[in-house]
């Protein structure tokens, strides 16, 4: 009997032959790329369309190194290959410690065991991103002479491979349904709410809360140091030539080329090997720099990582407005 339940949910599971392979693992995928998912991979067949951008519950893979992740799309599974975004499991957290580990948490130093050592510093095109998501009220009062208009604003701080550490179940399940402003109220102080308004325009629709509780969580220290060291990194980057290089081309195109030079002349030699570009349909949508774990103080160019790049090259910088 036990052989025949193992089978039939291996059928279930795949929506295919039985003959395949199922790796279960918990966790989620969030997409970087518009792309196709299938209730068989190999026959394609079932396919739907996912968005860049959104998040998906995962269920397994079709083996431990396998190409194709399991997820969950409206009540549905569906397979989609590992190529089209990244798996952030689940469980990945801060390492208990005995004894009294407020410094830890808090303070400057954090040993590898409690911490995650490489970090992606996400950075957005604000009018790109309003492209697709127009009915957001940071993109229904975007204007041409806002801040987020001409400069880069804040998608999110995150530390590798690491999400919702130490994070309740109702907490987690609101953030994966969207319902972020059901999320807890984050501890903030006065200047970094109001820094945040400005540079993280997504506020307007709690995205801090969101970018808190998946990835902050992670982090090992309060809310209020998370972001302040995430805004102090993105100011550097509006304060450079790549900054420049954008707002003198808005409403024209850029070239990858273009992008590493002011990288490099505002970062340091090998700073644009450090940087993947996203892009879709041509449009120029967000940065991702790989760094190492951030200090209080630390400047982007001494805590540059190798990444792998992207295959964006010719890019269209957006105006704001639909």
């Amino acid at each position: 009997m036990r052989l025949i339940v193992a089978f039939l949910l291996s059928f279930l599971l795949l929506g295919q032959s039985p003959a395949f392979a199922f790796y279960q693992i918990d966790g989620d995928f969030t997409m970087n790329d518009s792309c196709e998912a299938y209730t068989s991979f190999r026959k394609k067949t079932g396919p739907v369309t996912l968005e860049t951008g959104k998040v998906y519950p995962v269920l397994g893979r079709n083996k431990e190194t396998g190409d194709y992740f399991n997820i969950k799309v409206d009540g549905q599974t569906k397979w989609v290959n590992k190529s089209c975004g990244e798996f952030n499991p689940d469980g990945q957290i801060i390492s208990e410690t005995e004894g009294d580990d407020t410094e830890a948490l808090t303070g400057q130093s954090c040993s590898i065991e409690r911490c995650v050592d490489k970090y992606v510093l996400a950075i957005s095109w604000q009018p790109a991103f309003c492209q697709t998501k127009r009915s957001k009220p940071e993109c229904i009062s975007q204007t041409a002479e806002r801040y987020d208009a001409t400069n880069f604003t804040l998608h999110g701080l995150w530390p590798d491979r690491a999400s919702y550490c130490g994070v309740s179940y109702e907490d987690k399940s609101d953030d994966k349904q969207g319902d972020w402003d059901d999320l807890p109220p984050l501890d903030l102080d006065e200047q970094t709410t109001s820094d945040l308004a400005v540079l993280m325009p997504g506020v307007q629709s709690y995205l801090h809360r969101h970018e808190w509780v998946k990835h902050g969580t992670c982090d090992g220290r309060d809310e209020d140091t998370y972001y302040d060291i995430s805004l102090d990194l993105l100011r550097e980057v509006n304060d450079s030539e790549v900054q420049e290089l954008f707002a003198e081309n808005i409403g024209k195109t850029i070239t990858r080329s273009q992008i590493d030079k002011a990288f490099e002349n505002s970062f340091g030699e090998g700073a644009a090997k450090s940087v993947k570009v996203r892009c879709r349909d041509g449009l120029f949508s967000e940065f991702q720099i790989k760094i190492r774990r951030p200090l209080v103080g630390d400047k982007l160019a001494d805590i540059l990582l190798p990444t792998k790049t992207g295959f964006c090259d010719d890019l269209f910088v957006d105006p704001a407005g639909f």
